[in-house]
Parts: structure tokens; sequence; C-alpha cells
């Protein structure tokens, strides 16, 4: 890998040609920025990413040629975190206490209807000690010392508060992906990172903060253009695995701990309004075993159209429920952007658990939801090439009210699957985790080749389980974090630099009333350092 690096470095230094040398569009990457701030700015020609791939985005660059090879741009990224885990829409890697580094490569190869991209990625986690729980009793001698001691049945979830004890190094398929087009369909597979929806820093059902899911792929190269507008979609079936760190005991097959994940999701451009893109979204997971197969069956593909039923209303254990175990996650996003103004808005409404009814949906609409909301705007400033922006986004999967009258586990909990929403112990939606809430800002000063901001997030986490999993009366665990970043664009590559001061109160719920009337609990500050350095030629940049 090292030995790669070092030839993409010395190519990317003397052959910068965009041609040469193709940036993978990565979700949360200033690539992945760039487009959006293209269709902010009337570029009809780059795509929304509302259903975003790096496989999705490159094919298309590479159509209507014959054989082309080429370089994929190499990228080191560091994270260095000074008290406790920080790690939002990082993928494979798991940024915990200490120095975390991944480093990618790798080649893109296109043949007639084929395309190849092969890019691994190697990581480190330094993986220092930091305070964790054990779930106390018998549910908690059943889970792994570092298990999430909040996630126990009925509302089940495989979210490690660590990942073992010792630092870890690993090599990762990363976003490497086997694409067959044929006409408007694309079939093939991948392991590479996605996004689906419109928000920034949470997508509800598919996101970058879980190792990318090796999935088998069937989608549409191009938007399909009708009378009634554009449509746009990908149905996939993929493999969830379950961490080392979920149950005491070993399982005596690895099968038992995998799942299936069968999804699907469709955008839609009205004719009348080609400013406006809709979408729709749903994801089915359920276990392995219950079909009595030793491989992924095909026939689970078909789970993202069926129902699931209500199984957190029967009773019974998660670990005891049998016959046949499903849930699922759905959700509907909008984005509307309005080039003249500069502005944008979008927002993300998903629902967890499936209605019986639709008598049931409208009846207790809010019921087991989550939403995002957000918006952007950007302003010339004078006729210089300097311009100024700002975001804002607002996620919330914290639990309503609805819980007092209708039975509800959690936010990528599960009563039926007992590894919940996650896959190697990632969730593999909203970075805030289960049952958090946050509201982010940010303000930043572009130039052609650079850019600089700063940035603010309140995050409230896990708040079921101060009430569900907690007895006596505790304070939100909360984290408040204030940041500043930049890039600076060259002809030999990228550097993105970001810096946050985190202060975390009541870490882990650590808070109670005195006998005095004050309260104490365990507040920490963490420091968290990231660069990013991507190799190869700066491309033309839209304005």
């Amino acid at each position: 890998m090292l030995v790669l690096l070092a030839m993409a470095l010395s190519v990317g230094a003397s052959q910068p040609a965009p041609g040469l040398i193709y940036r993978l569009i990565l979700p949360g990457s200033p690539e992945a920025d760039r487009q959006r701030l293209a269709t902010l700015a009337g570029d009809s020609s780059a795509s929304d990413a509302l259903l975003m791939a790096p496989s999705r985005l490159l094919t298309p660059r590479l159509a209507g040629r014959r054989f082309s090879l080429h370089l994929v741009s190499p990228e080191f990224h560091l994270v260095r975190n000074s008290a406790l885990p920080h790690s939002f829409n990082e993928g494979a890697l798991w940024a915990g206490r200490g120095m975390n580094t991944r480093m990618s490569a790798g080649v893109a190869l296109h043949a007639g209807p084929v395309t190849l991209v092969a890019v691994p990625q190697r990581i480190t986690e330094e993986n220092l000690p930091f305070q964790t729980f054990t779930a106390p009793g018998a549910a908690g001698r059943a889970r792994h010392p570092l298990a999430n001691p909040f996630h126990l049945p009925p509302g089940s979830m495989d979210l490690p508060q660590r990942f073992g004890t010792v630092p870890r190094e690993r090599l990762d398929p990363g976003q490497s992906s086997l694409t067959l087009t044929v006409g408007g369909l694309a079939a093939g597979v991948s392991t590479e990172q996605q996004w689906w929806g419109p928000g920034i820093r949470n997508a509800l059902v598919l996101s970058a903060q879980a190792p990318g899911i090796p999935h088998a792929f069937l989608r549409t190269t191009r938007p399909w253009r009708t009378r009634l507008g554009t449509f746009d979609g990908v149905w996939q079936l993929g493999k969830l695995e379950e961490s080392a760190y979920f149950l005491a005991q070993p399982r005596d097959t690895r099968y038992d701990g995998w799942r299936s994940w069968s999804a699907v999701a469709a955008t839609w451009r009205p004719r009348f309004e080609p400013t406006l893109t809709l979408g729709v979204t749903r994801a089915v997971y359920a276990p392995w075993r219950d079909r009595g197969e030793r491989v992924v069956p095909v026939s689970a593909a078909f789970d993202a159209f069926l129902p699931v039923g209500n199984p957190w209303s029967a009773p019974g254990d998660t670990l005891l429920t049998v016959g046949k175990r499903r849930d699922q996650l759905f959700s509907v996003f909008g984005r509307w952007v309005r080039p003249a103004a500069g502005f944008e808005l979008w927002g993300e409404w998903a629902r967890h658990a499936e209605p019986g009814s639709l008598g049931e949906l409208f009846t207790q609409l809010h019921h087991s939801r989550g939403y995002t909301v957000g918006a952007q705007v950007r302003r010339l400033i004078g006729g210089s090439a300097l311009s100024w922006r700002l975001q804002g986004e607002l996620t919330d999967l914290e639990p309503s009210i609805s819980y007092r009258v209708q039975p509800f586990t959690e936010w990528y909990a599960s009563r039926s699957v007992p590894q919940g929403y996650t896959h190697q112990g990632r969730v593999i939606g909203a970075a805030i985790g289960p049952s958090g809430s946050s509201q982010w800002g940010a303000m930043d000063l572009m130039g052609r080749w650079w850019s600089v901001g700063l940035y603010g997030t309140r995050i409230r986490w896990e708040n079921q389980a101060m009430y569900t999993y907690l007895r006596e009366f505790r304070r939100a665990d909360l984290s408040l974090i204030g940041g500043v970043r930049g890039t600076l664009e060259t002809v030999l590559g990228r550097v993105a630099v970001e810096y946050a001061s985190t202060q975390r109160a009541n870490y882990l719920f650590q808070s109670q009333p005195q006998a005095d009337g004050s309260e104490r609990g365990i507040d920490l500050v963490n420091q968290t350092v990231r660069v990013t350095v991507t190799v190869g030629g700066r491309e033309k940049r839209r304005e």
C-alpha cells in the first residue's frame, strides 16, 4: 500500500492533468461540497448527489471510451482525539481516543460496459483507554464487557462503546466496486460508502457513519426523463455483520451474527419545478438463520417491498423471539434549490416503526419519527471570486410523546433483530446515533482555491436511555462543539484541516443532585484534530 501511494504521489506531481488522476467524490468530502455548490450556482450538469456513491458519480465520466485506466487520487486522513472517541461519517475508520489514520489509493479501469474501481484503504487506530460501563445483572453478563449498556433487550443493538483494548490495524476494501452498464441501467457489486438523502451532517437511513456494506446493486445510470419529470433509483441487497464486542461468548458460527439488508431508494424531479427533488427510501434487515441459509439468499432482495409487521408490540424478550423476524426504516426527503438567490432548503422525515394501517399512520404521525431539516445560502462578494456561505442543519431522533400509548423500542435498535440497524458495530444511519438530537451551524469564507470557516454543534446523546435504563434522576449527556476548518487546493492536490473543542457534560449521564441542592457531574473536554491530504491535480472549478 505504501509503495502504491508513493508511486501515485510521484505521478500526481509530474502529471497533474485531471484526465489522468480522478478524485472519488465521497460523502462529506470537499468534492461533494463542490458538487453541491455547483447545483446551488445553477449548473444543471452537476449531480445533486441525493443517492450518492463514488462509482455512481465516476462511471458516467468514463462513459464513451472503449478502454481507459486511471489512478484514483491517493488520500491520507488523520484524526486525533485527546480524551474521548469522536468520529463523524468517517466510514471504516473509528476515531477513538488517540491517533487514527486512513490511507487509500487505487485505480479505475474502464473497458466497454465494465468499470472496475479498486481503492482499498489501510486503517490504524491507537484506541487508548477511556471510561466505559458494563451493564449490570444477567443481561450484562450475556453481553461483552465493552457492549453498550443502554441497548439491552427489548431494545437491542450492537453498538460497542470501544472496539477492544489494544490498537487496531487492518486493510479494508474501501471504495471498491465492479459495475456493468447496459443502456440506462447499471448492475454490480460494491463495498463503497454511500449516502442517501439531502442532509449534510446526518442521513437517517444510509450514511457514511459505518463501514461500507458489501452489497449487490441495480440502479439507473442517469436520470430517466419523462413527461412527468426525471426519475432516478437504486435497489440493493447487502450483508450486515456483527461486531466482536456484542456477546460475551463467541457464536458457534459467524453466520448467526450476519443479517441481510434490502434497500431501495428513488428520486423524482418534477418537470414543472426542476429545482425541486423529492425522494423516498426504505431499508429492511433480517437474520440469515431464519431462512436457513449460509449465504445471503437472493430472495431477501425483495424484503424492501414487503411488510415487517409490528415486532415491538409483541410480548417477549428480543433474544427469545422466534419465527420470521424483520425490521425496517422508511423515509421521505426533499431538496429545493433557488440558484438565482444562492439558496437551498432540504429536509428528511423518517419513521422507524411500520404503521399497521393508514389510520394508524395519520393518527400517530409522529410515532417513531425522526427528521432532519437544513438550509444553505451563498453570496458572492462584489465582483470578486470571493464568497461567503452560511449553513445550518437540525436533526432529531429523540422519542416522541406517542410512546405513552404505542410501544416502541428506539431508533436503530430492534426487539426482533438483536444487533439492530448496525454494521460491524456502527450505526448505518445518522452519526448522532440512537435517540440523539443535534443542531449544527457553519459560516465559511471561500476563494477560488481555498476556504476557511467556523462551525458549532450541540448534541444530546442517547436521550431515550436517560429515561428508560436509568432508574434515578440524571441529567442529559450533552456535547457542545466549536471548531474551525479550512481547505487549500494546489496543482499537487488538496489539504483540508479541522480543529474542534468538545465540552462533554454529564458523560454517560453521570450527574446526580446533591444534598445541598447542587449537582455533580462528570464533565470532560476533548480536542479533535483532523487533517486530510489528497494527491492529484486540481480540476476546473465550477462557479
